[in-house]
């Protein structure tokens, strides 16, 4: 249900520099829709009905100013709280202490200040409107201030913004885990030109790209990247695709994950360092990041029907435009609002910096030749009361290049990605019951097309012509999962479980002239997008006990099940060669057969002696022996040999046929099935109310990828593919992960109605079988290796310390993060995720080892 309050002011500052905010242009969302039942409405229980259906908490929160009240009364409820227009601060609250439901612990914090309040539906709460929902906005006889009508709302994910450092909200503070969340409004305030730059001020975390120009995101969380270590999802829909190549480098060995998100529709980000026995979480290694997309509450007004939000910058330096359009509606008297979107982005090639040395150049520059992005959002949510539903749809289309600045050898790519999603929630009036459903699909494809070039191979002098790609994923899903709120004789119980399953389908082809004639050269550009099928499937379970109101003990299992299907080949270069042992010469022909051929000098002579007796050259008779020796030579028995003559009875020498060279085809069927048991927990104390600390560990595990497990063929080149081989004996990852950590959360520290949060952590962790591109034999080949993707032999270590912090006056700020990682892996890798290359040590591994 919708739901919010907070009594804090956002740190952020409207607008940033360089950013202009005018009218782009109006929307008009017009649409006719009819509900038999018209709007839902949710019925008002009575106060003590409430109470026995809700949920006993403890409390203990001091008599102060009902800013700090609220605040104390949102960590210790659960129920989020946001500032309201036109709030008092000459409020004073009642103290709180002992075990008692959220509503009771409310009437008598409010008890004597003459502000009613009224529940709207399950943990949510109106103040300033009367149970009767008489108007509240007169001034009670004791003289105190009535507040402004004031929403509460309960539950994570609802709140963006509150008092952390870019606005993080506060039930971040109360979650005993490595979370981060990045508002709307700190992503528009800092500016973002890229997806990219949304986790530049996160801690543990990073999004670098190997290519300025591709408009695709992977983050890096603790040292984790790619290839699904790190889960990332459009409101759930994953975002599968992955791509090998060296984009920067122009290595053409690296991993980089594919996701296209567009900034200007995402309302949040929320980020979680580590794995749990949650929904979302299957398959990944180290975490997961969740883009949520602009809904009709981040666009419409309290007591508005409509909204309309427009976004635009430029600058210098080629960065023509980047502007956004989004409107919402609510769709008169039926319980539905429609919101959409459009945004652009065109930017040209970036021009490096003049000042100084650089090893960039126009020939060797492969990123940022610019890029123009379309994209569009599409929303249709319901609210019936204890049922909430949502229908979405985010399409991209994205034109940008990559390669040489000199313009010999760009390519040009069109990227579209569409994410789809459709999401219900039920949350009745009953502790066992709070149901979210999600169906998704998303389909990822990219045709490259590269340009011709000169760049003859030994297979092909003539210059390779124009080559088309196509690289495609296409990911579909489903979830559920249920929290029940149990009350036990150890203490308050909530449990969370469900289950969750997708598909990957990686589809790949390439066409050009020469492909048309040589089919197998195809294999030299769909290496890095093979085809092949992923299936994964996920229950899991997870519980928190609050035996005391000091403590909480969370611990958690999931079952992960993976399957690698499909059938790949790849190629070797053979090389035949005939030698021809030493021999006779037989009387084949004779020798003027040959002369006439390769000794014509000497076959004239010849020729000109055995029919008319006379010397060409001196025009004199010869005598009949020479004559009869001469005509003997002329018809002398033999064999030609390679241009040479052997006269019958000679020895002729070994000989060797030129070498012929022929591309044996192996194929590869894969059909694997792997499993893993995740453990977690979790252990949190409140000896106060303000500092919360925890210890944690986790065990995750990934499966391969398509392309990690189907990657085949060569490098881009009109030639048979004879690089890459796939690995059918690649293992999965796994992980222990340990995490000790705390939370901050203080309120009129230094003057009335500031705030200080803090989030800091420290964590370890071992991973087995850590996937790096290496070198292995086959089982068909054993004469040359090849590349392809192995399991590091020994235990990967990853630590790290992480702080987050922000001091709020409301006039000022003063916030930031710290990031200390280090890395130890069992033996020299030779590529990393963005491309680069260490300068020593190799990975080895024989199939099947």
């Amino acid at each position: 249900m919708v739901q919010r309050v907070a009594l804090r002011r956002h740190p952020f500052r409207k607008g940033s520099a360089g950013q202009i905010g005018f009218l782009l242009s109006s929307v008009a969302l017009g649409t006719v829709m009819f509900c038999g039942q018209g709007q839902a409405q949710t019925a008002v229980p009575a106060a003590g009905q409430q109470s026995q259906q809700a949920d006993l908490r403890n409390f203990d929160i001091a008599g102060q100013p009902l800013a700090a009240a609220l605040a104390a009364f949102n960590r210790q409820s659960g129920i989020q709280v946001s500032q309201a227009s036109g709030a008092t601060t000459n409020v004073t609250a009642n103290a709180v202490r002992g075990r008692m439901t959220s509503q009771a612990a409310l009437a008598t914090m409010l008890s004597g200040t003459g502000i009613p309040f009224r529940f709207t539906g399950n943990r949510a709460v109106v103040l300033g409107a009367s149970q009767g929902g008489s108007d509240a906005s007169v001034t009670p006889d004791d003289g105190s201030t009535v507040l402004d009508t004031i929403t509460v709302a309960g539950g994570r994910g609802n709140a963006t913004t509150g008092s952390g450092y870019q606005g993080t909200p506060d039930w971040v503070y109360e979650t005993p885990s490595s979370l981060s969340v990045v508002g709307r409004e700190a992503i528009q305030a800092a500016g973002v030109r890229n997806t990219r730059d949304v986790f530049n001020r996160i801690s543990g975390v990073y999004a670098g790209e190997g290519n300025g120009s591709f408009p695709t995101v992977s983050p890096n969380i603790r040292g984790l990247q790619d290839s699904g270590r790190v889960v990332v999802s459009i409101d759930g829909a994953r975002q599968n695709a992955q791509r090998g190549a060296g984009f920067g480098g122009g290595n053409y060995i690296s991993n980089s994950g594919q996701a296209f998100v567009d900034s200007a529709f995402i309302r949040a980000v929320e980020v979680e360092k580590r794995t749990s026995a949650t929904s979302g979480s299957a398959g990944s290694l180290g975490g997961k990041v969740e883009f949520q997309t602009v809904g009709a509450d981040d666009l419409i007004a309290d007591g508005r029907t409509w909204g309309v939000e427009t976004n635009t910058s430029t600058g210098t330096n080629n960065y023509y435009f980047q502007g956004s359009v989004l409107g919402a509606t609510r769709l008169g008297d039926t319980p539905f609002s429609l919101t959409g979107g459009f945004s652009n982005s065109n930017l040209g090639e970036y021009a490096i910096g003049r000042n100084g040395d650089s090893a960039t150049t126009e020939t060797n520059m492969k990123n940022m030749l610019g890029r123009n992005n379309w994209g569009s959002l599409f929303k249709l949510e319901g609210d019936f009361g204890d049922v909430q539903t949502s229908l979405s749809w985010m399409h991209q289309d994205n034109s940008f290049l990559y390669g040489s600045s000199g313009g010999e050898s760009l390519n040009h790519e069109d990227a579209r990605n569409d994410s789809v999603t459709a999401k219900f929630a039920w949350d009745p009036e009953s502790t066992l019951i709070d149901m979210k459903g999600l169906l998704w699909l998303n389909d990822s494809m990219t045709n490259e097309v590269r340009e011709a070039r000169t760049n003859g191979t030994p297979q092909t002098s003539d210059d390779t012509p124009e080559t088309s790609i196509d690289m495609g994923t296409k990911s579909f899903g489903v979830s559920l999962e249920n929290t029940s709120e149990l009350d036990t004789i150890a203490g308050p119980l909530t449990l969370n479980y469900g289950a969750e399953a997708f598909r990957d389908l990686a589809t790949s082809s390439a066409y050009s002239e020469t492909i048309a004639v040589n089919p197998d050269w195809a294999s030299s550009y769909t290496a890095f997008s093979p085809p092949g099928r992923r299936d994964m499937a996920s229950i899991f379970l997870n519980g928190t006990l609050e035996p005391t109101d000091w403590v909480s003990v969370s611990a958690g299992i999931r079952y992960d099940w993976s399957r690698l299907k499909g059938t790949t080949s790849y190629f070797n270069r053979r090389v035949t060669t005939v030698i021809n042992p030493a021999r006779v010469a037989q009387a084949v022909t004779t020798w003027g057969a040959w002369g006439q051929i390769y000794d014509v000098t000497n076959y004239t002579f010849r020729t000109a002696v055995c029919t008319t007796g006379i010397n060409p050259t001196t025009g004199l008779t010869v005598n009949n022996v020479l004559r009869t020796r001469t005509c003997n030579a002329l018809n002398a028995a033999g064999e030609m040999i390679d241009g040479l003559w052997y006269v019958a009875g000679d020895i002729v020498p070994a000989t060797q046929d030129p070498p012929v060279e022929d591309f044996p085809e192996y194929e590869v069927d894969i059909d694997r099935i792997d499993s893993a048991w995740l453990p977690s927990a979790t252990v949190e104390f409140k000896p106060v109310d303000w500092f919360r600390p925890y210890a944690s560990y986790s065990e995750s595990y990934r499966p391969p990828t398509i392309l990690e497990a189907f990657l085949t063929g060569g490098t881009p080149g009109d030639n048979v593919g004879i690089t890459f081989a796939p690995n059918e004996h690649l293992r999965s990852e796994t992980a222990k992960t340990y995490e000790i950590g705390t939370n901050i959360s203080l309120d009129d520290v230094l003057t009335g109605g500031d705030s200080l949060r803090v989030k800091a952590a420290v964590f370890y962790r071992e991973i087995e079988d850590f996937i790096v591109m290496g070198d292995i034999y086959t089982s068909e080949v054993s004469s040359r290796t090849y590349r392809s993707f192995v399991n590091v032999d020994g235990t990967t270590r990853m630590k790290g310390i992480e702080l987050e912090g922000n001091y709020d006056t409301g006039a000022y700020w003063l916030g930031g993060t710290a990031t200390l990682l280090d890395t130890k892996w069992p033996t020299k890798t030779e590529i990393f995720s963005n491309g680069s290359q260490t300068t020593t040590g190799d990975i080895f591994a024989t199939s099947g080892n």
